[in-house]
């Protein structure tokens, strides 16, 4: 004889809560997880969309030819999804242009790019033996091959090596005295360059003196020395002025000259 128990209706009752409870929470899951899904589907449909494709550079730093040569160099074709976008390559690239001393690139939302660049600036020009002449930045870099070097920038008597790009090192000692020449010298001075045999620093004036500078070392004292002696020696038949030694200025004269028997063009 089968026996039945009666269940207590308070424990039916909580039993049936228990289920829906958890029918509920399962489908919560089930939407949220939709939910998700639509939205990964829908954002990354965005993304390709053409309300998100790359459509403008702007290039801030440089104008003209320069800017077209930015825009080049980092290779962004407009169209593509702004998201595929690989901007350190891009930035990379405008980097490689010989000068151009950083870049850097930013996303502009929805669709467009700004390329910024800070540009070297030269200071010195190196002969290449063609008539033409390199321009170089306070480190080295060649920047660009022009045919006539611009007012205010010093000529090193060193002829240019490798490609544009490159760092001219033997021209390093030389630029770090012309970053420092005061602009009342400036004037006196034709070239900067390297004395044959002992590598020194080597400054021809305007006329036929020259100035020996020797090494490196305590350049702003020997050009203040320069300048005294410019201002107070005879200038006339000056051949050599020797600052090797800054405290011990020497000014070499030319025999011949002395005597009359040729003349050296005085300094102005």
């Amino acid at each position: 004889m089968a026996v039945v128990s009666a269940i207590d209706p308070r424990l039916r009752q909580r039993r049936i809560a228990i289920r829906r409870a958890q029918g509920r929470r399962r489908l919560r899951i089930v939407l949220t997880v939709l939910g998700i899904s639509i939205a990964v589907a829908g954002g990354y449909a965005l993304t390709q969309s053409p309300l998100l494709d790359l459509d403008e550079i702007g290039v801030a730093g440089v104008f003209g030819s320069e800017a077209d040569a930015v825009r080049r160099a980092a290779e962004l074709q407009t169209g593509t999804p702004m998201i595929e976008l690989d901007l350190p390559v891009a930035t990379h690239s405008v980097e490689a242009l010989p000068w151009v001393r950083s870049a850097k690139v930013e996303r502009n939302w929805p669709a467009g790019v700004t390329i910024e660049v800070i540009r070297r600036t030269p200071i010195a020009a190196l002969p290449v033996g063609d008539g033409t002449s390199v321009l170089v930045d306070a480190d080295g870099v060649a920047i660009e091959r022009v045919d006539d070097v611009s007012v205010g920038l010093f000529t090193i008597a060193i002829a240019a090596v490798g490609e544009l790009g490159d760092v001219q090192t033997q021209a390093l000692p030389l630029l770090e005295l012309v970053q420092i020449i005061p602009a009342d010298l400036e004037l006196w001075i034709e070239t900067v360059g390297l004395r044959p045999g002992d590598g020194g620093l080597e400054i021809d004036l305007v006329g036929s003196a020259v100035v020996d500078l020797g090494d490196t070392r305590s350049l702003p004292e020997k050009l203040e020395a320069l300048r005294a002696m410019l201002a107070s020696v005879d200038l006339a038949c000056v051949a050599e002025f020797d600052l090797r030694v800054a405290d011990i200025p020497l000014a070499k004269r030319d025999a011949a000259c002395e005597q009359g028997v040729s003349g050296a063009p005085s300094l102005p």
